[in-house]
C-alpha cells in the first residue's frame, strides 16, 4: 500500500520525477532543474544510476540527473511527489502502471503528451492524485550522445483535468524556468486546438515524406485545405466552433514557423516506430457521437497511416 507523503517537507514542493525522458522529457528536466527542483528521471530499462544531459547552447550547459529504473524493486513503494508523464501516447497507460503503487492522493501527474483521451486512461491508474494535463509548442532533438538540440523555446499550457483548478503552489518553478508557460483553468479548450492542428499537418506530412512547409504550395496545397475543412466539420459537429473557425490560420502560421520542420509523425514513420495517430486522428473521428460527417481525406489518411506502420506495433 503506498504511502502518504503529509503535508510538510521539501518533498511535497521540490521534488520531481519525469516519466519518458527522450528529447522533450529531457527538455523539461532540465528546465526544471534550472528552477531549482530535484529531478529524477525514470527509465523503462536497467540502466546507470546518473545521467549526464547537455543542452546545446552558447556556452553549452551540462545537466546530473539521478536515474532510476521502475522496473527494479528499489524505491517500489516510495512515493513521488509530482509525476511528469513524457512519453508517447500510445505508451502512458503502461508507463503509469508501473508506478501506480507509488502513486497516492496526495501525489501530482501532469501529462505533457500529444493527442486526446490520455487523461481517462490515466485516472485509474493513478489512486486519486490530482491530474493536470498539458501541451507544450516547444522543439527540441536529442542525439546520440544525449545532446539536446533545442529547435525553439515554446509555449507551454498547463491546466487541471476537473475545469476551474486554480494554479497549484509547485506551478511557480515551472513559471520561474519553462518560457511562456501559462496556468489553464480550461485546458481542454487548448489541447481540442492542437490535437485540430496535429489531425492536419502530421498525416499529411507522414505520408507524403515532406516538411511542414510544403503542405502551404502546391502539390499538396489542395488537400492540405480539404483536411482542413473536414477537421473543421468535425469540430463545429462536437460544438467547438471557435476552434474551428481559428483552425485555417493557426495551420498557415504553424506550417510557416516551422516550414524546414519533419513532423513527428513523419518521423516516426521514417524510423520504423508507432506513431500516435490513434490519439490524435483515431480520437477526433470517434469523438464527435454517432453521426459524424464526412471526411474522406482524413479517413484515408487515418487508414493509410494505420497500414504503414510496422506489423507488430500495435
Amino acid at each position: 500500500m503506498p504511502q502518504s507523503l503529509g503535508n510538510t517537507g521539501r518533498a511535497a514542493v521540490s521534488d520531481w520525477h519525469v516519466l519518458g525522458a527522450g528529447a522533450i522529457g529531457s527538455l523539461f528536466a532540465c528546465r526544471l532543474q534550472d528552477a531549482g527542483v530535484h529531478v529524477t528521471l525514470l527509465t523503462r530499462h536497467d540502466a546507470s544510476s546518473q545521467r549526464k544531459l547537455k543542452i546545446a547552447s552558447d556556452p553549452p550547459r551540462t545537466y546530473r540527473f539521478h536515474q532510476q529504473s521502475i522496473s527494479a524493486s528499489e524505491d517500489h513503494g516510495t512515493p513521488i511527489a509530482h509525476l511528469l508523464v513524457c512519453t508517447k501516447a500510445w505508451a502512458v497507460a503502461d508507463a503509469l502502471s508501473a508506478v501506480t503503487l507509488r502513486l497516492v492522493p496526495d501525489s501530482t501527474v501532469v501529462i505533457l503528451c500529444n493527442g486526446m483521451g490520455l487523461a481517462e486512461k490515466a485516472l485509474p491508474l493513478i489512486n486519486g492524485a490530482s491530474l493536470v494535463l498539458g501541451s507544450t509548442t516547444a522543439g527540441c532533438r536529442l542525439s546520440a550522445d544525449d545532446e539536446l538540440i533545442p529547435a525553439g523555446a515554446g509555449r507551454t499550457d498547463l491546466g487541471g483535468y476537473r475545469a476551474g483548478m486554480a494554479a497549484p503552489t509547485w506551478f511557480t518553478h515551472w513559471q520561474m524556468s519553462v518560457p511562456e508557460c501559462r496556468w489553464r483553468t480550461d485546458i481542454h479548450a487548448t489541447l481540442l486546438a492542437k490535437v485540430a492542428l496535429n489531425a492536419v499537418i502530421n498525416p499529411l506530412t507522414a505520408l507524403h515524406r515532406v516538411e511542414n512547409g510544403a503542405l502551404l504550395s502546391a502539390p499538396l496545397s489542395n488537400d492540405t485545405q480539404q483536411v482542413i475543412a473536414e477537421v473543421q466539420a468535425l469540430l463545429v459537429a462536437g460544438g467547438a466552433h471557435h476552434t474551428a473557425a481559428e483552425l485555417p490560420e493557426r495551420v498557415r502560421a504553424v506550417c510557416e514557423q516551422t516550414a524546414r520542420n519533419h513532423s513527428s509523425m513523419r518521423v516516426d514513420l521514417d524510423t520504423g516506430r508507432r506513431t500516435e495517430i490513434e490519439a490524435i486522428v483515431g480520437w477526433l473521428l470517434r469523438s464527435v457521437g454517432p453521426r459524424p460527417p464526412e471526411t474522406p481525406l482524413l479517413s484515408k489518411a487515418y487508414q493509410a497511416i494505420c497500414h504503414a506502420e510496422p506489423s507488430g506495433n500495435r
